[in-house]
């Protein structure tokens, strides 16, 4: 009995959307743009990401300072590459929270440009998660550098359309010889401050 049913329930809604199809318009219909959070909830929004980000970030600076300087007692290949996994990680992380923003007309290009140089910076830290020793990480590192001060000049860029004070200044970061530390444990790399907050 129910094999009869079966058609009788689809017939309707084909005829109905046979009718549909026949009134409707000859061009798709363009979807509307998402209309921009208000101001007040995006800046909270992208204050909560950012402070989520740099927290995370305290320690995987540390770890990366500690494990992937190839002169320093604590060097480690293994635990400098999780690291450098944890650090692509917290990017991505960071970048899907803002991706899911929706910003006013005149803020989303320095938000699309601040998430293209995340794309650099996480390929980046890819490649020197994946390096096949610690001096191929270090050879990574100017670059990494760089595109971490790019980043947060374009974090300052969009934190200044939405209102909010630039981030804490980076300081230079320099690497640190193990010959030229005075004492055991102090980083390999001298980098202070936030980028995002």
């Amino acid at each position: 009995m129910s094999c009869f049913r079966a058609p009788l329930v689809l017939a309707p809604a084909f005829a109905i959307g046979a009718v549909l199809a026949a009134c409707g318009a000859a061009t798709p219909v363009p979807t509307p743009t998402p209309t921009p959070l208000p101001t007040a909830l995006l800046q909270q929004r992208y204050s909560a990401a950012a402070a989520a980000y740099d927290t995370g970030e305290v320690p995987i600076a540390t770890a990366e300072s500690e494990f992937c300087d190839p002169a320093a007692a604590t060097a480690d290949l293994g635990r400098c590459a999780s690291a450098l996994s944890g650090d692509r990680q917290a990017t991505v992380v960071f970048d899907d929270a803002i991706r899911g923003l929706r910003f006013p007309s005149e803020a989303r290009g320095a938000a699309n440009q601040l998430l293209d140089d995340d794309a650099r910076l996480e390929m980046l830290l890819q490649q020197a998660a994946t390096a096949p020793s610690l001096t191929a990480v270090t050879s990574l590192t100017p670059q990494i550098f760089d595109v971490l001060s790019t980043t947060a000049r374009d974090a300052d860029a969009l934190r200044a359309l939405l209102g909010l004070p630039s981030t804490t200044a980076l300081p230079k970061p320099t690497v640190i010889p193990a010959a030229a530390r005075p004492e055991r444990g102090q980083p390999a790399i001298a980098t202070v401050g936030a980028r995002r907050t």
